[in-house]
Order: structure tokens, then sequence, then C-alpha cells
């Protein structure tokens, strides 16, 4: 580092007088470079960093351009760490459409080789695709509706994976024809008709499936949000369905091998003359049914669309994500995740782990079930006698799954910070984008 930047860290970090290096403290420090002044940015890692420190480490450091020695970085897995959470860090929303796109990209001093290429050129995958969330769930909800979400995860996928990853968008006849009623119903008051993304990576054997939550506005329909706080962020309700999106089209561009297939039901929750109303019954694919008790538990409504589909096609592995409660109360570090494997819920645990994308699994149990039943339905969308969670989601989408292995994962903690809360900034994550792209895709250490 002295030899590219032509200063000295050791004399910056002992000059900066109130740096400690203890985890999470930072300091920015301008200083005068070979030709011209240079700003340096230190960022505390204690006394014990693995990747995960690093990778937060690089990421509250923020900086437009990031210059990486490998030198420094023995650890296992720090190169990859460091280049993702430098690029990630560096994302700021574009107010313009015609604004770049690209984040920042990260410099290798030290002479690469074709591991460390491969780990960089990983690294850009990733962070693109990150930043490809952020920027859609940070758009305003007038800018994004339910054709514009669509025709933006076309667009991605042409530019990160065009050979690779095939996009279809359905429209409300479509849906019909797949017996999509919960999402037809959802959107039922929205001048902005509902419609799906379905995204497939081609291949042999055994299939793996996902469903994302692309729900663009969140009014909570005719029973309608009380908290005018939360109302001002319910554009973020489609977090789940652009993670999936990314993560797939992600995947195929790091040649994942198929056969994957993302369903994405999408629609505007508006409370109209013409919108679900509580008591309502809706039909989903393969004739279950739900009688709608609350219009704002509407993303499990969309999900369960999604998942009796896919079930129905019988993949190895189901996955489906939305952001549906406060992720069982595991707080902004966390995605929570419900299982009926915990094998696959093991994997896909793992898999945020090494991507620093952390979740936690909790337990499912049979009995919830009992807090959901209908007397006009096969279930109910939400509780009358205890409060809506987390885990009353998880047991309503578990039904639609048969005997499929599935992971539910709620990332309504997460997706979205109302505060900066380090190492990220307030506002969109994208969590769980690359705990999925890891999953689809895992990566080369280094």
């Amino acid at each position: 580092m002295n030899r590219v930047l032509g200063i000295d860290l050791d004399e910056i970090a002992l000059a900066a007088g109130g740096f400690d290096a203890t985890s999470g403290t930072r300091e920015s420090v301008l200083v005068a470079g070979p030709d011209r002044p240079v700003r340096v940015t230190l960022v505390g890692l204690g006394r014990r960093a693995g990747p995960g420190e690093l990778f937060e480490a690089a990421l509250a450091s923020g900086n437009d351009r990031a210059v990486i020695s490998t030198l420094a970085l023995e650890a296992p897995d720090a190169l990859g760490a460091v280049a993702q959470g430098h690029s990630i860090g560096g994302w700021r929303y574009q107010r313009r459409s015609d604004a770049p796109a690209t984040p920042p990209a990260v410099e290798l001093v030290d002479d690469s080789d074709s591991i460390a290429d491969s780990v960089l050129a990983r690294a850009a995958i990733v962070a693109r695709a990150t930043g490809w969330v952020r920027q859609l769930v940070e758009t305003p909800p007038n800018m994004l509706g339910t054709k514009a979400f669509a025709d933006s995860i076309v667009d991605f996928a042409r530019e990160l994976a065009p050979q690779s990853v095939t996009v279809e968008q359905w429209d409300a006849a479509t849906l019909a024809q797949h017996g999509f009623g919960g999402t037809l119903g959802v959107g039922a008051g929205s001048s902005q008709p509902p419609l799906a993304v379905a995204l497939k990576i081609a291949g042999d054997g055994a299939m793996t499936a996902l469903a994302g939550k692309g729900i663009t506005f969140d009014s909570g329909g005719v029973n309608l949000k009380r908290g005018l706080g939360e109302l001002s962020w319910m554009k973020s309700d489609m977090a789940a369905a652009a993670a999936v999106a990314a993560a797939v089209i992600a995947a195929g561009a790091l040649d994942a091998s198929g056969p994957v297939t993302a369903i994405l039901p999408i629609a505007e929750n508006m409370p109209s003359g013409t919108a679900l109303r509580p008591g309502d019954v809706l039909t989903h694919p393969g004739g279950r049914t739900t009688e709608v008790l609350d219009t704002d538990s509407e993303g499990r409504i969309v999900l369960a669309d999604a998942l009796g589909y896919l079930a129905a096609q019988k993949p190895s592995r189901l996955i489906d994500v939305g952001t549906l409660t406060d992720s069982g109360g595991v707080g902004h570090c966390f995605w929570g995740c419900w299982t009926t494997s915990t094998e696959l819920a093991r994997d896909v645990v793992s898999a945020g782990e090494r991507a620093f994308d952390r979740g936690w699994a909790l337990p499912l149990h049979s009995s919830y079930a009992a807090l959901l039943s209908s007397r006009v339905a096969d279930i109910a969308n939400s509780p009358t006698a205890v409060p809506d969670s987390g885990q009353l989601a998880a047991t309503y989408l578990r039904s639609f799954v048969g005997d499929v292995p599935w992971v539910h994962i709620d990332n309504g903690s997460s997706a979205w910070l109302e505060e900066a809360a380090h190492p990220w900034p307030a506002g969109a994550t994208g969590t769980p984008v690359r705990a999925l792209i890891e999953f689809l895709a895992p990566g080369t250490s280094c």
C-alpha cells in the first residue's frame, strides 16, 4: 500500500488521535500523496477479524475507489469479502435513469492469479446484483408500478445473463389461466394491473424453485395501515421479488447449473371500490382456498399462488422470500426462516454465512395451523384470536407446499432499515440476494 499510495498507513493510523482500531470505529484522514491529496478511511477490525468483519469494514468505508493489497489479506476468503464490501459500500441511489449503474471497481494492487481474478469478477457481479435490488427498492412507488418493475427484471436479465436466463411476463389473463386467484385478488383494487414474472435457467436433473413477494406498494388495502411512518416506506414491499430475480440472474451470469425456476407474483395493494375485502375467499393453483381476514396480510396470499404452482411441478427444493413480518424477531442483522427440511435450511443458512448475508432458522410446529382455521375456506390468511407473526405466516405458507422440501425466508426486518445500523446506511440493503446467489452458485474461496 505504501508503494502504491506513496504514504505510510501505519503513521497515519498513529497520527489519527481518536482512532483505537476496535471493531466498528471509523475515521477519515486527508493526507498528502505523491501527486495529489489522498483521503484514507481507517476502519477498526478488532483483534479477531474474520471475513465477515472484513466485509463489514469495507462496506462501512463507502469509498468510491478501493485499493486492496493481497499481502494484507492472508486470511481465507478475505479478498472476496473486502472486494464485495467495497463495491457494495460504494453504491448510491441514482436519481437519473441514465446515471451509471456499475458499482465502483476494486483494484488488485499486487500481482494476481486466475483464482484472485475469478474472485474479483464474482464480487463485481454480486455487487451489481445487490445494487440493482437496492436501486429498485429505493425507487419511489409512482416511478415503479407493476409493469415497470417487471420490465426492469427483463432489462437486468438482458444486461447480466442474456444467454442463460429467460424471462416471461404473465399478464392478468395468464394469471387467471394458471389459477393465481390470490394475486388477482390482491391487485384488484389498484389501477396498476397485477402480473407475474417467471425466470428460468435451463438444465437437466432436479429443479430448484423459488418464489418472491412483489408488492410494489402496500397500503394495507381495505385494512389500511395505521402508522404513517410505516406507510412512507411501503415502496419496499417488493424487496423480496427483486432479491429473488437478481439472485437467479446473477447465478445465471456465474454459470449456475440448472434447472432453476422462479415465479414472482407482482401487485399493488390499494383500497378502492374493486378492492379485496375482509371475508372474501380466493382460490389458488391446485384449488386450495384462502379466507381473507386481513387485507394487509397480502404478501402471503400472492406467495401462496407461486408456491402452489411450483410445488405441483415437484421441484427438489423450494424457497420463497417475502417481507411479511418482523422476520421472527431476529432484528436487522438477520433474516428469519422456517422450513420442512432441516437439511435445506442448513444449506440456505450456510450460504448466507459464506455470503455475509446471515439468516437464522426458526422452529415450525404443526399446532399453529389451528389458529388459521376457516369455516368457509381451507385456511385463513391471518389469525383472529392471537396477534399475527412470522410463525403464523410460515404456517400459512406451509400448507401450500405439500411434501416438497421447503424454506420460507422472511426478510421483513432486514431488507429496509428505517435508520442506519452499522455497517449499513438507512434504506434498502438488498438482503437476502447475496445468500441466494451463494446458494444457487457457490463461490470460489480466496
